[in-house]
């Protein structure tokens, strides 16, 4: 226990956690043969139903944000100014330096924090620079992407991503890649200028006919004809079904709220049509081809939830067959469906197939017991819908749990906002908090590049970007950070900064105790400041408690084995 704020820290293996032996469960045979006895609860307990992946440690990186291990690359091969090349150390809005050979310099700092898995944002050869709004931005981060079949050149080569997931596997860590199959780079402009959404009701679909039709009811022959808009593609697409017209929605720009969600395009990308036969299976080659040529372990699918629901069964268990058949029985698929709602997550795993999605219930209850001193009953909540995602193949403890993200800014950031003109100390505090309630209870947690050395940042999307190496950006060179002195004029690849060292510790816990990664999970106590829960493994039951008030807490916890 430390400062003003009560927690569970790795003091005497964690001092807030109980280690207890459960009874013995053998029982001899009689030589009468009599049944035995049904087995007992703890025995049962040591043997729950577990997905393939339950005990993963994530960490999350964009390849320009993390190291610079070969400036001959920085411009990606090409030459003249920034809006050409991408390349601008000076803008947020542009590629940093970053690449893969970076990263495979630094491994052993990613190993060191526990990783087990690392998380690529998307390394596909991406439109280098767009305008939208008036205003120039490069596509550093991965998203716009016009060549599903190769490495972007700012990132490096085929050979650096195979040397990359090499390097990794012999170090122990897996690597995921962040696919997309919602859109594409925009490269679609329509003949009337003018790109606001427009409805079905208003504007169906024709067929070859002239004939109105509902996409949602089946597909039918269409032509160029067919969409509310007219389309043109500038041919840039690779593979090269991709510069058909037809194969996307072509309705405008998502409002994100009803019907746009599915069939707008994202932020001015081209929103495929998933509906069609035709890209399902062509969105199925093209990701069977990058399991075929890479080593990769798994895949994080980025927008699920601007994508219709039916495209996701049929996507994810054609991809979890061909992973089987090429020997990767433990391949894993997880979703981005931004919600803080279980009901809304859940489909993704019990209709769309996929394996787990990313925790945005969990991050947002989180959130706000470790940095809002809110309510324990928000974790409750959140834990008490985990029957939500059972399977036949998956169940809760597959979630990925994170605090922050690339889109959606840092834990840090976060904190910071919610306590303006709290001490660095208290800060820490909070930020080791959030970060414990993670690591302790059920699911896979990420560790966003960054987080582990204090990063704030000013807001969400580019603003919580940040290089791990030295930066150049104003924006960022104003960041507070918690925990260190430093600012983001240095390199931040500290193993000795105190979250650092502290979710390193975490880790070591649960690879020393299985228990707290994939136990059985169990609600002990949800009142006032103090959330108590337990972790049941083959031999031993955990018992962790929280409080987030800044006084001490009394509280009495039931445990299943009796231990005191």
């Amino acid at each position: 226990m430390t400062g003003n704020l009560r927690r569970s820290v790795l003091a005497a293996a964690l001092a807030a956690l109980v280690a207890a032996t459960l009874p013995g469960t053998a029982h001899a045979v009689p030589a009468t043969h009599t049944p035995p006895p049904p087995p007992s609860d703890a025995r049962l307990a040591a043997q729950p139903a577990r997905p393939a992946v339950s005990r993963e440690q994530f960490y999350l990186l964009m390849p320009d944000r993390f190291a610079n291990g070969d400036p001959s690359n920085d411009r990606g091969g090409m030459s003249g100014d920034r809006s050409r090349t991408g390349f601008d150390p000076t803008d947020k809005d542009f590629y940093q330096g970053g690449d893969l050979k970076g990263l495979t310099k630094r491994l052993d700092y990613v190993k060191g924090l526990g990783t087990t898995a690392i998380w690529l944002t998307p390394v596909f050869r991406n439109k280098t620079v767009r305008v939208r709004g008036g205003k120039e931005s490069a596509s550093y981060h991965g998203y716009a992407v016009t060549d599903f079949t190769s490495v972007d050149p700012h990132f490096g080569t085929d050979r650096d991503l195979r040397a990359l997931i090499s390097k990794a596997h012999a170090k122990g860590m897996k690597v995921y890649f962040d696919v997309i199959t919602n859109h594409t780079a925009d490269t679609i402009t329509y003949a009337e200028k003018s790109y606001g959404y427009r409805a079905k009701g208003a504007y169906p679909y024709l067929d070859t006919e002239g004939r109105p039709f509902d996409d949602s009811r089946g597909m039918t022959k269409v032509d160029s004809d067919s969409p509310p808009y007219t389309p043109e593609n500038t041919g840039d697409m690779v593979p090269a079904w991709l510069n058909d017209t037809t194969m996307y929605h072509n309705r405008g720009d998502s409002t994100f709220a009803g019907e746009s969600a599915l069939y707008g395009d994202f932020y001015g990308l081209d929103d495929l049509w998933t509906e069609r036969p035709e890209v399902v299976r062509g969105m199925e080659k093209i990701y069977q081809k990058w399991v075929d040529d890479f080593d990769v372990d798994g895949f994080r699918v980025d927008t699920a939830k601007n994508v219709n629901m039916e495209f996701w069964t049929q996507w994810a268990t054609a991809l979890d067959r061909y992973a089987a058949k090429k020997g990767r029985d433990g391949f894993f698929l997880f979703a981005e469906a931004f919600s803080a709602d279980p009901a809304v997550t859940a489909p993704y795993l019990t209709q769309g197939r996929l394996d787990g999605t990313l925790d945005f219930p969990l991050q947002s209850a989180v959130r706000d017991y470790a940095s809002r001193g809110g309510p324990p009953s928000d974790l409750a909540t959140v834990f008490a819908q985990d029957y939500r995602y059972a399977t036949d193949k998956t169940n809760a403890y597959s979630q990925v749990t994170f605090l922050g993200s690339h889109d959606m800014g840092r834990i840090g950031a976060f904190i910071a906002s919610d306590h303006p003109h709290a001490s660095d100390a208290e800060l820490l505090r909070r930020d080791r908090l959030a970060h414990e309630v993670m690591f302790l209870t059920r699911g896979n947690p990420v560790i966003y590049s960054g987080d582990e050395q204090g990063f704030t940042g000013s807001g969400d999307d580019v603003y919580g970007r940040q290089t791990m190496f030295a930066s150049r950006v104003a924006d960022y060179l104003d960041d507070d950070e918690i925990g260190t002195e430093r600012t983001h004029a240095s390199d931040a690849y500290d193993v000795a900064h105190p979250l650092y060292r502290s979710i390193a510790a975490l880790s070591t816990l649960r690879e020393k105790y299985p228990a707290l990664a994939d136990g059985a999970q169990k609600e002990l106590y949800a009142k006032g400041s103090v959330y108590a829960f337990s972790r049941t493994g083959a031999d031993r039951e955990f018992v962790d408690a929280v409080n987030n008030a800044s006084e001490a807490r009394t509280v009495e916890l039931p445990v299943e084995s009796g231990a005191s």
